[in-house]
């Protein structure tokens, strides 16, 4: 091997370590370059804003609806601003419509949801919830005079409900594969509540399905040209059960999920949110 041979595999030798020595060196940075760009999730995305953005769906007093100054309040709102100020950060409320939300909060339009909305199986599928901050059954809401007692009564009759809620998807069920299969019963979907009240007042409806709180603000709102009572069907052992209320988020960040339960938890536990609902109950009803 001559000596030019040999210089020429020294230096192919070298720059072969060189390269690995600063791949090896590289390597650590980089992943910490990755960590650091990941963020640290929700909150601390939240804090670099300055502001947390909720969404809600403004149809659903006592939890949320349009006050008489015509901004989005309620007892969602009062809990909003609540965890804003615990994180020290400004509230931005977004008022969509109810089915929209999943895709909100997957698309980082907003934080956090809260909506009246309850904890289901299929909702697990695409959102993470915090601990439950109320509870609700479903209701029926017919006219005073009326009949009805149970939801096999809805035979052949249209009923209403609040799109994409769980009162949409009980009655949507039963006249699918339930008890009123085949009865020409209807389910009219719609936008708020307060306009099936008034579909119900002109005829077009014979009941509305809902959440209970939602139901007896319906009622106190009009007087006394409604009543309501829980969901129910002739056969007792298919009444409905007691319904979870949580607060909505994107999957997958557990650490903003205990910081939510940690800043909800003492207010379920001193009553606050109860005393919530009945203050927005009676001032809902004065609109």
């Amino acid at each position: 091997m001559n000596k030019g041979t040999l210089k020429k595999m020294l230096v192919i030798m070298l720059s072969a370590m060189m390269v690995f020595a600063l791949a090896a060196c590289g390597g650590g940075s980089s992943e910490e370059t990755a960590e650091a760009e990941g963020g640290g999730g929700k909150l601390a995305e939240i804090q670099e804003k300055g502001k947390i953005v909720v969404c809600t769906d403004a149809a659903w007093a006592p939890f949320e609806y349009i006050g008489a100054n015509g901004e989005v309040t309620g007892v969602d709102i009062e809990l909003a601003n609540y965890i804003a100020e615990q994180l020290g950060v400004e509230l931005e409320v977004s008022n969509i419509a109810f089915d929209s939300i999943s895709t909100y909060l997957a698309n980082n339009e907003a934080d956090l949801a809260l909506a009246c909305i309850t904890i289901t199986d299929e909702r697990k599928e695409q959102m993470d919830f915090s601990d439950p901050y109320t509870t609700v059954l479903q209701y029926m809401v017919v006219m005073a005079d009326s009949d009805i007692t149970t939801m096999d009564d809805l035979a052949g009759k249209a009923a209403g409900t609040h799109l994409g809620t769980t009162g949409d998807f009980l009655l949507s069920d039963e006249i699918a594969a339930g008890v009123l299969a085949n009865t020409g019963a209807e389910n009219k979907q719609y936008k708020a509540l307060p306009d099936a009240a008034l579909a119900m007042k002109s005829g077009e409806l014979s009941a509305i399905v809902c959440d209970s709180v939602l139901a007896e603000n319906i009622v106190s709102a009009n007087g006394d040209a409604f009543k309501c009572f829980p969901v129910a069907y002739k056969d007792a052992s298919k009444n409905p059960e007691t319904e979870n209320i949580g607060a909505a988020m994107n999957k997958g960040d557990q650490e903003f999920v205990d910081k939510i339960n940690e800043i909800i938890q003492p207010l379920v536990e001193d009553g606050t949110i109860d005393q919530w609902i009945i203050k927005h109950s009676e001032e809902a009803s004065k609109l």
